[in-house]
């Protein structure tokens, strides 16, 4: 409904609101790194990759972004594609992993990793993927699509190994004591094994670049879930529990 319904009704809402009077216009669509499927370990996608989605989500998220191209070659509507990689940093809700473990470590809950733990995603700060955001708006190429990554891999057990690090620091816990919450639960209907993302185009073309390391951000991010207790508390209280009750039981 909000993938594929909405993004046609906000397209049908520009075309008849600008009444084929698109100078000065742009539909600015943000995608997922999903629509492309999922890597073998090497390679990485390109905004040529042909579009393979394993999942209800992203065959939703694909379907809205060949609406929007449809809109932009039927009726002439103007328009930017963004496919971005995971994003992380403040405000995150805590259904996704990093928010999700801060919150736990922080009350000494078990930290659910699905399968071996091995599944591979590239990691952006949110606010490099917002300045990509503004930049490709306001400089971008109409009926074109940017590839928005940080070259950045790391494998779900690696990312987690790191954030217990950082936690116990921050927390003043003994070394390893984080790690130990750790434990394997089912994996999840047709998870992706790896996601890369190659950001030469909007580099070379924009200028783009991430501004941070993961671990300058991942610092960053926890110290802002530490510093703002009372939004997390906040945003865990009531459906979220029985959210997390039906994901990780």
């Amino acid at each position: 409904r909000t993938n594929i319904i909405g993004t046609v009704n906000l397209l049908n809402a520009a075309k008849n609101t600008w009444k084929d009077n698109f100078e000065g216009k742009r539909f600015y669509h943000v995608s997922t790194d999903e629509v492309y499927g999922t890597l073998g370990e090497e390679g990485l996608f390109t905004e040529t990759t042909s579009y393979d989605p394993n999942s209800p989500y992203s065959a939703s998220k694909a379907g809205s972004d060949h609406f929007v191209r449809a809109y932009g070659e039927t009726y002439g509507l103007p328009f930017v594609i963004t496919n971005c990689s995971n994003n992380y940093g403040p405000y995150h809700f805590p259904e996704k992993l990093i928010p999700l473990f801060i919150n736990n470590i922080i009350v000494n809950k078990s930290l659910p990793v699905y399968g071996d733990g091995k599944y591979t995603r590239d990691w952006l700060f949110v606010e490099d993927h917002a300045r990509a955001i503004d930049l490709v708006f306001h400089k971008g190429k109409n009926h074109d699509t940017y590839n928005i990554g940080g070259f950045n891999e790391w494998q779900n057990i690696d990312l987690v190994k790191l954030l217990c690090v950082v936690m116990d620091k921050k927390l003043n816990r003994a070394e390893g004591e984080s790690e130990q919450l750790i434990t394997y639960v089912k994996d999840r209907p047709g998870h992706d094994l790896r996601y890369a993302i190659d950001a030469t185009k909007i580099n070379k073309e924009l200028g783009w670049k991430p501004s941070v390391t993961f671990e300058e951000g991942l610092e960053l991010t926890v110290d802002w879930y530490l510093n703002n207790s009372e939004w997390l508390d906040h945003v865990t209280s009531g459906d979220y529990k029985e959210y997390y009750r039906k994901m990780y039981k």
